[in-house]
């Protein structure tokens, strides 16, 4: 299992997972109090069995995700970090899919010296003309 002692290395940690569809990594990278942003005009998911649904949906597409960071505001324990994603991989219907967006996300330290993923809200911009 990867390292999670920075928030890069979390982010890190997360790309790999969706990228090998495994979902308990990926799950590993959150915690039991995490909100989860599922799309845009939604109401964001929480608790376990919900974010695993909303993951799920995600790896079924068998995901490339890349990540670039933005931006990072970091203050003690918590940090407030701005990504731009891409993801392309297969909708249900077995045609090409292709989306990305400008997210927002919070992560919070542990007391272990871990980081955690806590607000994922991957649609915080307008979505990239795709």
């Amino acid at each position: 299992m990867g390292s999670r002692n920075s928030v890069t290395e979390i982010n890190e940690l997360f790309v790999e997972a969706m990228n090998a569809g495994d979902l308990d990594l990926a799950l590993s990278c959150w915690d039991e109090d995490t909100v989860f942003q599922t799309a845009p005009g939604t109401e964001p998911v929480s608790g376990t069995a919900n974010l695993r649904d909303a993951l799920q949906a995600f790896i079924d597409t068998d995901p490339h995700l890349t990540i670039e960071e933005l931006h990072r505001v970091e203050a003690g324990d918590v940090a407030l970090v701005a990504l731009r994603w891409h993801l392309t991989g297969t909708g249900p219907d077995g045609a090409p899919i292709e989306m990305g967006a400008v997210d927002s996300n919070v992560f919070c330290r542990l007391p272990d010296g871990t980081w955690k993923i806590r607000i994922d809200n991957p649609f915080h911009s307008a979505h990239l003309g795709f």
